[in-house]
């Protein structure tokens, strides 16, 4: 939050530069401050308001009350000592100091040592303006360090979901972990999972997918710390140093650079296309989950993965199964979906006609409002790959090379919106007249309607124009 709307606020709410309260800015909003200050360059801007006093949670209340204002905390908030409030339209949250002490200076800086990490350990007085930096954060801030306040194990046992935003907040800015609260992360790694609540992890992941700009380097590093095993273990596999695939199909020849590479084109999909929250979340959990199988691959089967279409659909029931929270099930089915056709939608064309009923049917009609989606999905799997070229390679015929990605997500979109339109034109209304009470019966009858009307569609006979160009 900017100084202008900081000062509208004090010049609305006097109270808030009441020294007697001690209030003070804390969190992003005193960082930004500060790094204005110093002239060092400034973190994303501010949203929310985070500030803090002297007051303990029933006395705050009792003072909110007595201007006006109306308090409000959760169990779970009221334990930390947080209370919210709103003033005017901006909803902000009040935490009592932790630590006691008997001067001002000796509050901020005890409660500055339970904080999760020094950047957001600072503290902008409102009563007299000045910055208080206890944990030394704007120098961290400035060295590109991810440091926890205080003993990192402490900080993690306190509350162990900490571990995970360390990295997250790492690879949000591009920081490093300082080396003692890495070696905390990874001493304390083992059974993690176990410490952290499953919304709490899946809250956590779902910020990962929709605020970095690269997912997967947050997978890297929880896995090079041990992490990964523990809270994604279906996940942990795919970044063990295995190859993607043959070399001609995946130059990229990692599959964890794969992964890397298909989530951070995702995630610029979704800022480019600027999309929903919800149709941002299906794609990026999507494209966690497409390649899932490869990590049941054999090592006599490496380097193809054969058969990691279907395989991976367990493990994706699996994943959703121990963290609910982290997408509906009709996003469980969708990453299916994904995980078992995603190579093979890109050659709808060239299927049977019978399979290609099959697989509207089973699979395409129930998510038909999200093809666009599943077009990106295959997009985004195919930009997760290198170039020959790039490997110092002979380039391949310019005949092969492949489409653009803007126009394999075009096709793919034109082709299941065709599809679907040609078979969701058969009602079914005949079969259900002739085979009234057989359902067996009924359901073969309406298959062979189905194949007749796309055997005999714009569908078919692209695809057998398409079939004849060339050599």
């Amino acid at each position: 939050m900017s100084r202008v709307k900081i000062q509208s606020l004090i010049d609305e709410h006097p109270w808030l530069a009441d020294e007697s309260l001690e209030v003070c800015a804390v969190g992003s909003t005193a960082l930004y401050e500060a790094c204005g200050r110093a002239g060092l360059p400034l973190p994303p801007k501010p949203q929310d308001l985070d500030l803090g006093w002297k007051l303990t949670p029933e006395a705050g209340t009792a003072f909110l009350a007595s201007v006006g204002a109306s308090a409000t905390g959760s169990t779970a908030a009221l334990e930390r000592g947080t209370i919210a409030t709103r003033l005017g339209r901006q909803r902000v949250e009040i935490t009592s100091y932790r630590g006691g002490g008997n001067t001002r200076e000796e509050r901020i800086a005890n409660d500055a040592a339970k904080r999760d990490m020094s950047i957001g350990a600072l503290y902008w007085r409102l009563w007299d303006d000045r910055i208080e930096d206890p944990m030394a954060g704007l120098g961290d801030w400035s060295s590109g360090i991810i440091r926890a306040c205080g003993d990192p194990a402490r900080r993690i046992a306190e509350h162990p979901i900490r571990l995970l935003r360390y990295i997250r907040k790492a690879v949000a800015l591009g920081y490093r972990l300082e080396k003692g609260t890495r070696t905390a992360i990874r001493q304390v790694a083992r059974g993690i999972n176990e410490r952290i609540e499953p919304e709490a992890m899946a809250e956590e992941l779902r910020r990962v997918l929709l605020t970095t700009s690269s997912p997967g380097a947050f997978f890297v590093i929880c896995h090079e710390e041990r992490v990964l095993v523990e809270i994604l273990p279906e996940l942990d596999p795919l970044f063990d140093g295995r190859p993607a695939g043959r070399l001609l199909y995946h130059p990229e020849i990692s599959q964890a650079l794969h992964m890397v590479l298909a989530l951070s084109k995702a995630a610029a999909l979704c800022k480019k296309e600027a999309l929903e929250e919800n149709e941002k979340l299906l794609l990026m959990l999507a494209v966690l989950c497409h390649d899932l199988g490869k990590g049941l691959t054999t090592d006599e089967e490496l380097p193809a993965h054969p058969g990691h279409q279907e395989s991976g659909v367990d493990l994706i029931e699996k994943l959703f199964a121990r963290l609910p929270s982290l997408g509906s099930r009709y996003a469980v089915r969708f990453c299916q979906l994904g995980a078992r056709n995603h190579s093979l939608l890109t050659k709808l064309r060239q299927l049977r006609v019978g399979t290609l009923v099959d697989l509207w049917a089973d699979e395409l009609y129930p998510i038909a409002k999200d093809f666009a989606t599943l077009a990106r999905l295959v997009r985004c799997d195919h930009e997760g790959r290198l170039t020959t070229q790039a490997l110092g390679l002979a380039s391949p015929p310019v005949e092969s090379q492949g489409e653009s990605p803007d126009v394999l997500e075009e096709r793919l979109l034109t082709e299941l919106t065709e599809l679907d339109a040609t078979l969701s034109a058969v009602s079914g209304e005949e079969s259900r007249g002739l085979y009234p009470d057989d359902p067996e019966a009924l359901k073969e009858h309406l298959r062979l309607a189905r194949c007749e009307q796309l055997s005999a569609s714009a569908f078919t006979e692209n695809r057998q124009r398409k079939s004849k160009v060339g050599p």
